[in-house]
């Protein structure tokens, strides 16, 4: 699912027959939720699309923010409770902590060393 592909279908007075597109498969898979922050408008449509699949199709969802940050990230804590309202509901919930792999493996080769802290 892309943000900028619902918001353009939105511009171009399409978005229902875009948000077809997302509702068709029986699988859905959403990656990096919350890389970039979105404005009202962006968070309205991805309601719709979540919305629209309540209930009818499985999600997968990849987030790097815990749930306590998507009011912050959606510039709507309404919005955000709205969404997962439908997103919890019958969902199974994976928290993974620590470093990423891509990160984990660089550390191992040793080509990555922790960030140093800065002193004046």
């Amino acid at each position: 699912m892309s943000i900028v592909d619902l918001r353009k279908a939105y511009e171009e007075n399409r978005l229902d027959k875009r948000l077809r597109v997302y509702t068709r498969p029986k699988l859905l898979l959403i990656d990096e939720v919350g890389y970039l922050p979105i404005d009202r408008v962006a968070a309205n449509l991805f309601f719709q699309v979540i919305s629209a699949r309540y209930e009818r199709g499985s999600i997968v969802m990849s987030s790097n923010k815990n749930f306590g940050e998507w009011g912050e990230m959606r510039g709507d804590l309404v919005l955000a409770t709205a969404i997962f309202d439908r997103l919890l509901h019958h969902s199974h919930n994976i928290n993974i902590r620590g470093n990423s792999y891509r990160l984990r493996e660089k550390m191992k080769s040793g080509s990555y060393g922790m960030p140093r802290q800065v002193t004046e």
